[in-house]
């Protein structure tokens, strides 16, 4: 029997931190399968688990504006979030026989409902590969997932009702103001919402309506609203101060410190170099300290999925010892991949391999 939380407004921060909490809950089996509801408040920015927030963010302007952000328990790419989305976060746990086997299958299979929910308001939205929904070519829902060491499944999602498009790209760290009115239009031209398919405003309460709906044919039971458990609540309240700590949000920074912060002593025979690959799912990052011509030391970031995601250290401890050949790279990122199962929708060892050569020195 699943669990339904319509939580309506509630504080930004807390729309990251409930389902990491849920999940966390549902691994030791405090609750069942759980499906949320809720928006922000006010708005906040989420910046996806890989990513490096001096690369992705413009800190001082969210500062000004007094938008938070926060790194989230997913992958992909930083988004502005604000009441003109609803959310939907879906806690799986391993055992349920609605639980596809594979990443993929699962972003396949849950997405039905709110594509089944546009669908309804009479948006023709349908599913795309790996993890959005579009109408007409543009993007109407973007989603994410993880998977917990418990083998608890998470998925969220959105309903986008409204966008403010000039405050998305002006959250952004861009080169230029050249640079970011291009990003502006682009982003006007490939993302739509529902009051604009429609020509009219769609409420929250609509959206839940039809959204609601959309989940109980998927699911096969009517939800009945449920409440936090106490466990749940507590998890929360110490998760919005782990949030905001610089041990969280630095997390890839700190894990690298010398190279991130390029404060390296270049000897002979020591070189820094930045790369970065466009895989079809996602942006790779690489910050590569060489030393006699093999990988001495690797930070890995950008806007892809992996899972289990932790097991990105493990890809960059690989690394270390590698000589410049993409042959040996690509052994030993094939390999972890093996040796852990991994996933990652949209990327192959090859991509990580892409994002390392060619090796240009600085």
């Amino acid at each position: 029997m699943w669990r339904w939380l319509d939580l309506d407004a509630i504080n930004p921060i807390d729309t990251q931190t409930i389902y990491d909490a849920v999940a966390t809950a549902r691994g030791r089996n405090i609750i069942g399968d759980t499906l949320i509801f809720c928006y922000p408040r006010s708005p906040l920015v989420s910046l996806g688990y890989h990513q490096q927030i001096e690369k992705e963010l413009d800190i001082q302007f969210c500062r000004d504006n007094e938008i938070p952000f926060v790194r989230r328990i997913l992958g992909g790419g930083a988004v502005y979030l604000d009441r003109g989305q609803l959310f939907y976060q879906l806690i799986v746990g391993p055992e349920s026989p609605l639980l596809p086997k594979n990443v993929t299958e699962a972003f396949r299979f849950f997405l039905q409902a709110p594509v089944w929910a546009y669908q309804s308001l009479g948006i023709d939205a349908h599913y795309r590969p790996v993890n959005d929904i579009q109408v007409a070519g543009r993007k109407i829902s973007g989603n994410g997932a993880a998977t917990t060491a418990d083998g608890v499944f998470v998925l969220t999602g959105n309903i986008i009702l409204s966008f403010d498009y000039e405050k998305m790209v002006k959250v952004l760290k861009v080169p230029s103001e050249k640079f970011r009115d291009k990003a502006y239009k682009t982003l006007r031209e490939y993302l739509s919402t529902a009051s604009a398919e429609l020509g009219r405003e769609v409420t929250i309460d609509e959206a839940k309506r039809v959204l609601k709906k959309g989940f109980e044919r998927l699911l096969g039971e009517e939800l009945q609203p449920g409440t936090l458990a106490p466990e749940e609540q507590k998890l929360m309240t110490e998760l919005r101060v782990s949030y905001l700590s610089d041990e969280w949000l630095y997390m890839p920074e700190l894990r690298h410190p010398d190279i991130a912060a390029r404060t390296l002593k270049i000897a002979e025979g020591v070189s820094l170099i930045e790369n970065a690959h466009k895989a079809a799912g996602g942006l790779i990052r690489t910050t590569v300290k060489i030393e006699n011509d093999r990988v001495a030391d690797v930070l890995i970031s950008g806007d892809f999925s992996l899972f289990p995601r932790e097991k990105i250290v493990v890809i960059e401890q690989a690394l270390v010892g590698c000589p410049l050949k993409k042959e040996d790279a690509l052994w030993r990122i094939t390999s972890v991949y093996s040796d852990h199962s991994l996933e990652s929708p949209g990327v192959l060892p090859e991509d990580f391999v892409s994002a390392l050569f060619p090796l240009k020195t600085t």
